[in-house]
């Protein structure tokens, strides 16, 4: 899958670091760079043509509409009065007795297409290279279904947007709007009862069309098609996605048109209006009923006189005010837990939305992040506090250029000793760095975009989890492949290991699979070469993540079915003959269900059995789409605590390295400090854009935030 800027009042950030100067930190960087892990959600991406380096997958039916690059002249639309009725058109005038009718034409897209750059989901190919628009499912030559993902809008000349929303195929014709092609279609009018007035241009461009349906799609929840919607229609790459937008904005639009419809549809030939209380709705034909009752609608002045009476409208308003939903809850006051002014710093050396962030787990001084612009970052943070900046950023390119098409980084994981970063990428090539930003492998085996990769405890093997249904063991002593596993059905977007040879994956296809990895040259076959350990079955929807308890007896996922399972996991099972066919598959220990919406991630808390705390009780996190974070006793499955202060869906959560803390980011750029105990906010944050990743250090000094605003902004975090 891919986000965009969502809040439109938010001040500037404050204590921004000006790194404009530092421009020779850059000058020893290799070419190939890797970046960090994009969301899970944002990450999946639909069937379609991926290209990397010396990779391919599959090609998509030629039914589909071409995505086409939009340019940034915007669609001109040209509104004469006329007293005709309009058909198919859009009317942007205030209706009157006279009825507008709206003229428009649309210039033919060129046929030649750009793809977009990437997504978890969520979520590769050069620019000239062709690409069609991916979908779920083709339609077939005899039956075309629509896509579950909006077709994008946009096109390389001036194109009418609202036109070519309203359409799947492209036109013929190549028709160029212009001011005197108005002034014709005035002069050929048939009604002369009125004056014309030529009203002034309405500016309309394809990408800002597309910015409405794309936040739409991430309002109601459809991250994965947003995301693909964002990247297919090349959103990501246009200034669009700056402007200030409200939550709603296509509804509301779209009530608007209506309206005017609805009034259009309802004037009479003399003048009047017709009265009546029939629904008019976007695609149901409108049936006029009388108004507040029997009879014939009442059709005002030259028609039949069938008004309501005051009181009939009085009573009909208290009646709708009766049915009304209950006003929202005041916003939230976050001014007392505010961080104070000089309390954070912000990088912003990024030319795309940053996706992840990483501290390096022993130079607790650098954190990489990675980014839509096709790099990733390694910065030198310049001492423990903001006050201290930072002291400069190797840059770790994954492309020939800045903001090379599908390269953008999707993950990133730190090695355990620190001494090396991995980074994965949407063209399906993952890529190993030292701390100083040297390349050391380039892993080239997966077809699609890379979700997730994880290190081992000892860090002798990196696993990667990608779009083309398989996962990876690389040997990171040789670089080279070890093990490749393809046991699921469709895209794996979440891996994790528990130990030095054993992990679990999650995927699209519902399922989780936990895996053995064989043993090196020499070693005898292992019945587990060819077939998992374990296959946990039970969400009903896309798995999005899956996590080990620290001592590796738990295992917990989490699904767009809107719950949170915890599997319990046997370890003698790698040693023990596989189940025998037609066998009960395992139920979940704990079902977690209190969730109303898709759960996005899931995080253990650092406590318990084989953990640095293991006098603390076992806690699991999760965070929704319904706004909320919930914290989880592993024991018992008893939800402790509902934090609620969230306004928009919550992408990332991490509990503090004493796990006396919860940091959690959102879509409205709110980044929250929770007291695990009390389950109250300590400490807030707001910036702008959305938060895709939050990250705690090892001294538990600092948060970091990933912003799609470009930015990290790194807070200060003095215990509370």
């Amino acid at each position: 899958m891919d986000p965009m800027d969502t809040n439109d009042s938010v001040p500037p950030l404050r204590n921004t670091v000006d790194d404009s100067t530092n421009n020779d930190v850059h000058t020893h960087v290799k070419t190939h760079i890797n970046v960090n892990k994009v969301p899970k959600g944002v990450n999946k991406v639909p069937e379609g043509e991926i290209k990397g380096e010396n990779n391919t997958l599959g090609t998509q039916n030629n039914t589909q509409p071409t995505p086409m690059k939009t340019e940034s002249t915007p669609t001109t639309i040209t509104n004469p009065v006329n007293t005709s009725k309009p058909t198919s058109s859009i009317n942007t005038n205030v209706p009157t007795a006279s009825v507008p009718t709206a003229s428009v034409t649309t210039a033919q897209p060129s046929d030649s297409i750009v793809s977009s750059s990437m997504p978890s989901q969520k979520h590769s190919q050069q620019q000239q290279q062709q690409q069609q628009p991916p979908a779920a499912a083709a339609p077939s030559s005899s039956s075309s279904k629509p896509s579950a993902t909006p077709t994008p809008v946009s096109t390389d000349n001036n194109t009418t947007a609202a036109a070519a929303a309203a359409t799947t195929t492209t036109t013929n014709t190549h028709t160029k709007a212009t001011t005197k092609d108005a002034k014709d279609v005035k002069e050929n009018s048939n009604n002369s009862d009125d004056d014309d007035v030529l009203v002034p241009p309405i500016n309309i461009t394809s990408d800002e069309v597309n910015f409405l349906v794309y936040r739409y799609l991430q309002e109601s929840g459809f991250v994965h098609s947003s995301f693909t919607f964002a990247y297919e229609s090349l959103l990501t790459k246009s200034s669009t996605v700056n402007a200030p937008l409200p939550p709603g904005a296509l509804i509301t639009f779209l009530q608007k048109g209506l309206q005017y419809l609805a009034i259009e549809e309802h004037l009479t030939p003399e003048g009047g209006e017709k009265l009546c209380d029939g629904d008019f709705g976007l695609l149901s034909p409108n049936t006029c009923e009388a108004l507040m009752g029997g009879g014939q609608a009442g059709v005002g002045v030259g028609g039949v006189d069938n008004y309501p009476t005051e009181t009939e409208v009085a009573e009909a308003q208290q009646a709708a005010a009766r049915q009304a939903p209950p006003p929202l809850p005041p916003a939230v006051d976050d001014d007392s837990t505010a961080v104070s002014l000089g309390s954070y710093v912000t990088l912003s050396r990024h030319t795309s939305e940053v996706f992840m962030c990483s501290w390096n787990p022993v130079r607790t001084n650098l954190i990489a992040t990675g980014s839509g612009d096709a790099t990733a970052r390694i910065w030198t943070m310049g001492g423990p506090t903001a006050a201290h900046g930072f002291t400069g950023s190797v840059t770790l390119k994954h492309g020939d250029y800045l903001g090379d098409k599908n390269k953008d980084v999707t993950t990133l994981e730190w090695s355990p000793d620190g001494a090396r970063l991995a980074t994965g990428s949407y063209d399906g090539v993952a890529r190993v760095w030292d701390a100083e930003g040297n390349i050391v492998y380039t892993l080239q085996l997966h077809k699609g975009p890379i979700f997730s990769l994880k290190w081992n405890k000892s860090g002798t093997y990196l696993l990667s989890g990608s779009y083309d249904k398989t996962t990876i063991a690389w040997d990171m002593k040789t670089g080279t492949v070890h093990q490749q596993f393809t046991f699921h059905g469709a895209p794996a977007l979440d891996v994790d290991w528990n130990g030095d040879d054993v992990f679990a994956s999650c995927s699209t296809d519902k399922t989780v699979v936990v895996c053995k990895v064989k043993g090196g040259a020499g070693s005898p076959p292992s019945p587990w070469d060819s077939q998992p350990v374990v296959k946990f079955e039970g969400h009903d929807d896309e798995v999005n993540a899956v996590k080990w308890s620290p001592d590796g007896a738990l295992l917990a996922s989490c699904s767009d079915d809107g719950t949170a399972k915890i599997w319990s996991y046997d370890a003698s099972a790698v040693t023990s003959a596989p189940a025998p066919a037609g066998s009960q598959p395992a139920k979940p220990l704990q079902d977690l269900t209190l969730h109303t919406k898709e759960i996005y991630t899931i995080k253990w808390s650092p406590t318990g059995p084989g953990s640095p705390n293991p006098s603390k009780p076992l806690l699991l996190a999760t965070a929704s789409f319904d706004n909320t974070v919930r914290l989880w006793s592993a024991a018992t499955g008893a939800c402790i605590h509902t934090l609620r202060r969230h306004t928009q869906p919550v992408y990332s959560i991490s509990f503090s390295p004493s796990a006396s803390h919860l940091a959690s980011g959102s879509l409205a750029g709110k980044l929250y400090v929770w007291s695990v105990d009390a389950g109250e906010v300590v400490c807030s944050y707001t910036g702008k854009g959305d938060i895709f990743e939050v990250a705690w250090n090892r001294e538990e000094t600092r948060v970091a935030a990933c912003f799609s605003s470009n930015a990290i902004t790194v807070v200060d975090f003095k215990g509370k």
